[in-house]
Parts: structure tokens; C-alpha cells; sequence
């Protein structure tokens, strides 16, 4: 497939706009340059500083031989410098970079760049109802999570751009039904399933005096604290911790942490039990806690909610409460997936302070860097940088967040990894009528994308594979 033009001016955009970027050790927190707030938020990439993008061949090379502590270095890393403060604010709040970038609506609406304000535009997660769409089936689905995208710069641009395909329907479009529809009837008879794919998203290696990049997704999931009042949060203990240990979304999880906004404590005060005067001042939420902890509002990233979002929230019937003006979105969770290799790197990450759940499971804070700061400290996380553990081993990686992958309408989520899930992102269908691949009903062998001597997975034969992006066939547009 020919290189879109995109590719080549995105290429000489982005060294522009960070030719003085040089990658220093991770060690070295770079301090953010402080800027008046602008009347646009601009997106900004992650800075130099936390070892991004790294060099593929390396990354691609801990992924093979299995270098688990290497890898969890560059996860935290890169949970750092997406966290770090970007040096804009918005109604008074530092924004961090990752919350600088253009969201589901922007990018997809087509108005990326042009915001004067971060984007949340709140939905139900789209994966608690996947499997259910893709069978015809209706129906609320088991837990409800509220959750949106977010691009990075080079990502947005990619999907917003125009690109190079087979036939004489392109340029395509990946942001529209039609275009990706119409890219998978282009395809000529001989094509072989292998080559049924978009473009590949954008990485660039850093070279002396311009940054590199490499696209970035990611998949906040936002809960409600109330402006007034102490509001329980579920805290993930594991599937023993749920009344329902087949399925522990977390409405089901028995032990939660009650968040007072009025508190003075920072982030680095872990939950203590809560008195009863203070389980007396809780806020009602639909969750299934009988044990409470106390924590101040400070041990979690929070940003308060305007009337807009507020609004945004309660039409989408969100997973607590009733949102106005003046309340608090918390960061529950999120995904993060960067092309820094072919079939991407994975790391998941989700609140849990004070200490890590049950046997670590799926993963924890361990071996978190110096470079992570503030409330950001207190996420876990897990890695799924390939399918097994290691290019010749067998036994599969398990790396899930346990706010989104415990739905039931996710088949077996527990044993999930982030890879072999968006590995079957795809795209075919007809009259406007988008048709993808369902989720892997399990996770007891890795799926072959055809590299190597290994043929690729016969599943995948007439749908063109959206490069491990459920994002495209999941928010294109009619």
C-alpha cells in the first residue's frame, strides 16, 4: 500500500513543532514551561524526558525475550509523562498532557485543535455492549461505565487525514462508515488477507534535534464525586472482593472509599477506615459496598465538571449519581496503547491506593519510577507488550482492567490481554451497515496476525484489519 501523503506532512509538522525536544534519562523530570491559558487548548505530545518514543527494535526485542522489568520501566514511564503537567490550565485546573488531547468527538467530528476546553464526551463504554450489538441482541448491559477516547496529536491527525488504498474510492477515510466500507469492497480478488489492512498508524523515531512520536490511544473511565458530601468509589480488591466473582464489575465490589472533597490531605495519604459518623454522611450511589474506607479527594486525579459535562453525564445515565455544575469527574481507570511497536505496546492502569489487590491481580504498582507524581502514584497497572510471555513461550499474558474487561458482556475477560482483544479490530460490512470481528471468546492461544512463517488467522479473511484500533470501527461516523 502506498504511503499517504499524510505520513510525510505530518513527518515535517511535528518537527517543527518539536525541533528543541531532546530525549533525556527518565530520571530527569523535565519542569513544564508555564503558559497564559489560551483561548484554544493546544494538544501537546508527551515531552522529552520519559524515554517516548522508545526505539522499536528495542521495545519489540523485551517484548520477545519476555523482559518484564524493562517493560514495566516504559509503562510507568510513559504513565508519567502523560501525566505530567502540560503548562495549560482550564477554569483554573493544571491540565496533564494526556487531558490536552483531542477526544472522541473531536476527532471524529472533526473539530480537533479547535476546543477551548479538553474534550468529555461521556458515553456508556463501548465494549460492555459489544458483544450484544454484534448479535442483534438489546438490553442494558451488566455494569455501566462511563468512558470516551483520547488521541494524542499524531494519532488525531492520522484519523483525521485522508489515505492511500486500493481501487478508485479513495482516498479513505477512517473516521466514516461509508469510506471503511467502501476501502473493504475495494480490495482486489487476489489480495491476500494478510494485506487487508489501513494504513499503519504513525511512530517516528527521536533523532538529533527533533522529537519523535508515535500515535497514542487512550480510554479514560470517569466516575462522579459530588461537590458536597463524602461519595463512596469502588476500590477493586479482586474477584474475591465482588459479590459476584465471575463477573466483579464494579458495581459488585464490596469495599469502596469514601472521597471528601473538603479534606486537606494530599495524594499520598492512603484510605484508613471510615468512621460511622462518616459512613452516616455518605452520598447514595448504586454500588454494592458494605465495607467503607475515608480518603481525601486529593488521593485521585479529579477535574471539576462545568455545566456541560454536567449535562453530558447525566444523558448518558453514567455508573453513579446525578452530576451538576460544580462536581468532580475522578479518573477510575485507563487504557493506553502506543505504536511504538508493529502491533502496539499495551499497558492498562486503574486507582488503587494503599495496597495493591490480592495477589497482584492482574497487576500493581511494582516498579513504579521516580518520574510518576502526585495522585498519579496511586494507579496500578499491568503490560501486554505480546500474547504469551516471551516470542517462544506459550503461556498467555492475562493483563485486563478490572473496570472495564469484568462485564459479562465481554467473553472471558478475566483471562484477557489487551493485544490479542484489539487484534481482531476490523472493518467490513455493506449499505452503510458497518460489520468487525467479535472480541476472542478466550484467550487459551495467541491469534496469528500472519507474521512470519505462522499464516494468519483464517477469521480475519474478508475484513480489512483497522491496525488494532477499535476506536475507528467503533466511533466512525454515518
Amino acid at each position: 500500500m502506498k504511503r499517504s501523503s499524510f505520513a510525510y506532512a505530518l513527518v515535517f509538522a511535528l518537527s517543527l513543532l518539536a525541533a528543541s525536544c531532546k530525549e533525556s534519562p527518565p530520571a530527569e523530570t523535565p519542569k513544564p514551561v508555564a503558559v497564559a491559558t489560551p483561548a484554544v487548548i493546544t494538544p501537546a505530545d508527551i515531552p522529552a524526558g520519559y524515554g517516548y518514543p522508545g526505539a522499536r527494535t528495542e521495545i519489540q526485542a523485551w517484548a520477545d525475550e519476555w523482559e518484564i522489568a524493562k517493560i514495566t520501566q516504559h509503562t510507568w514511564d510513559m504513565w508519567a509523562g502523560m501525566t505530567a503537567d502540560s503548562g495549560q490550565t482550564f477554569n483554573g485546573s493544571k491540565l496533564p498532557y494526556w487531558e490536552t488531547w483531542c477526544g472522541t468527538e473531536e476527532v471524529f467530528g472533526g473539530t480537533c485543535g479547535k476546543a477551548a476546553r479538553p474534550g468529555h464526551p461521556f458515553r456508556l463504554a463501548s465494549q460492555l455492549t459489544h458483544l450484544a450489538r454484534l448479535k442483534g441482541l438489546s438490553g442494558p448491559p451488566d455494569t455501566q461505565v462511563v468512558s470516551f477516547n483520547k488521541f494524542n496529536p499524531s494519532m488525531a491527525q492520522y484519523l483525521q487525514a485522508r489515505h492511500a488504498g486500493p481501487g478508485t474510492a479513495g482516498p479513505y477515510n477512517y473516521t466514516s462508515v461509508p469510506s471503511l466500507i467502501a476501502l473493504n469492497q475495494a480490495w482486489p480478488s487476489n489480495t491476500a488477507t494478510v494485506d487487508r489492512k489501513v494504513e499503519e498508524a504513525p511512530y517516528q523515531p527521536a533523532t538529533p534535534g527533533a522529537a519523535g512520536y508515535a500515535g497514542i490511544e487512550t480510554k479514560p473511565v470517569i466516575f462522579l464525586v459530588k461537590a458536597t458530601g463524602l461519595t463512596p468509589m469502588p476500590l477493586w480488591l479482586g474477584p474475591a472482593g465482588s459479590t459476584n466473582q465471575n463477573n466483579p464489575t464494579p458495581n459488585t465490589w464490596t469495599t469502596c472509599v469514601l472521597l471528601d472533597p473538603a479534606a486537606a490531605g494530599g495524594s499520598n495519604v492512603a484510605p484508613v477506615p471510615a468512621t460511622p459518623e462518616q459512613i452516616a454522611k455518605k452520598v447514595t450511589m448504586p454500588y454494592g459496598c458494605t465495607t467503607y474506607l475515608y480518603a481525601p479527594l486529593a488521593t485521585i486525579y479529579s477535574f471539576k465538571m462545568d455545566a456541560a459535562e454536567a449535562q453530558s453525564w447525566n444523558s448518558v445515565q453514567g455508573n453513579g449519581g446525578t452530576a451538576s455544575a460544580g462536581d468532580y469527574g475522578v479518573l477510575g481507570a485507563m487504557h493506553v496503547n502506543s505504536k511504538e511497536i508493529i502491533n502496539w505496546t499495551w499497558q492498562t492502569f486503574w486507582w488503587q491506593p494503599g495496597q495493591d489487590a490480592p495477589n497482584n491481580f492482574p497487576g500493581s504498582k511494582a516498579g513504579m519510577t521516580a518520574n510518576v507524581q502526585g495522585p498519579w502514584r496511586n494507579y496500578a497497572s499491568c503490560s501486554a507488550y505480546n500474547q504469551t510471555e516471551g516470542r517462544t513461550s506459550t503461556k498467555m499474558v492475562v493483563c485486563f482492567n478490572p473496570f472495564l474487561e469484568t462485564s459479562k458482556g465481554i467473553p472471558a475477560g478475566l483471562s484477557s490481554n489487551c493485544m490479542s482483544c484489539h487484534g481482531t479490530a476490523t472493518a467490513a460490512g455493506s449499505n452503510n451497515n458497518l460489520k468487525t470481528l467479535l472480541y476472542p471468546f478466550n484467550y487459551a492461544k495467541p491469534i496469528s496476525f500472519g507474521e512470519g512463517a505462522v499464516p494468519i488467522d483464517p477469521r480475519f479473511a474478508g475484513y480489512t484489519r483497522t491496525d488494532f484500533s477499535w476506536a475507528i470501527p467503533g466511533n466512525a461516523t454515518k
